[in-house]
């Protein structure tokens, strides 16, 4: 497929705005399939699928594709393209959809997102879906990817690091895509992520847990005992029950220590 005649053809100017840039890479396209091990039957939930390359190389591996597409043209030319085939277009903007999705588990999420709505795209899945996906591989910035796998004590941990390393059993960097790999090439460089989501988690134990990671990342220079002074009472005194460092700072707990952390801290 000639990308840019396509779009062409169908009336579609990429946006910068939107973060989209299509995979024209055969060889990445081919090395995401061998990592998602597709096989007959398998549920596959698509976001942001485009012109459809990765939604067809997952279909012709027998599964069962769900692309959930917010572009009216894409969603076109998508229905035309793989009519009378084992691929159900869903218009609609995936932020709105994935709280409301209706797919039979289990199922994967498999995706080449757009830049703009990755953070919410995984955070959604994670905590807003009806039924969680078993897996989820994500074609993503390579900052975003680092920042989602960083260890305790780097710089990179963010809040949905800690909601990542809370509800996988496994999360990794499978490899980096070069700009060249898409059209328009992107000014970063991208990378594919996988993560294996635990099959249970306690929704009310992870909401309880957020609200204390959020108010320790809200001053994520700042110590710990500072940071959630503003909205928790005893915190010092809550941190060295547990044997937390009060001067420690948010980036340097593990997913475990908030957890406990949440269960023993009281609210002003």
């Amino acid at each position: 497929m000639n990308v840019p005649t396509t779009l062409r053809k169908i009336g579609v100017k990429p946006s910068k705005l939107y973060g989209q840039n299509f995979l024209v890479d055969k060889e990445v396209l081919e090395k995401i399939i061998e990592v998602a091990n597709i096989k007959k039957g398998d549920r596959i939930v698509e976001i942001g699928p485009g012109l459809g390359v990765l939604t067809g190389a997952l279909m012709a591996k027998g599964a069962s594709v769900l692309a959930i597409e917010k572009q009216r043209e894409f969603v076109d030319y998508l229905r035309n393209k793989f009519k009378h085939r084992n691929v159900c277009v869903v218009a609609n903007n995936a932020l709105f959809a994935i709280p409301k999705l209706t797919v039979e588990p289990p199922y994967s999420v498999i995706a080449n997102l757009p830049y703009s709505i990755t953070s919410p795209v995984i955070n959604l899945f994670l905590t807003k879906a009806p039924t969680p996906p078993q897996k989820m591989i994500l074609m993503v910035q390579k900052e975003v990817a680092e920042r989602l796998t960083a260890p305790p004590r780097a710089s990179e941990r963010g809040i949905l690091t800690v909601l990542v390393e809370m509800l996988c059993c496994g999360k990794r960097i499978v490899f980096s895509v070069p700009p060249t790999s898409f059209w328009p090439p992107p000014k970063v460089y991208s990378a594919v992520i996988e993560l294996t989501l635990k099959e249970e988690y306690s929704k009310a134990m992870v909401k309880k847990t957020m609200a204390v990671v959020k108010a320790g990342f809200s001053k994520k220079r700042a110590q710990l005992k500072n940071a959630l002074k503003p909205s928790f009472i005893d915190v010092e005194k809550t941190l060295l029950s547990l044997a937390l460092d009060p001067c420690l700072r948010a980036e340097d707990l593990t997913a475990k220590d908030w957890q406990r952390l949440a269960n023993h801290i009281k609210h002003k």
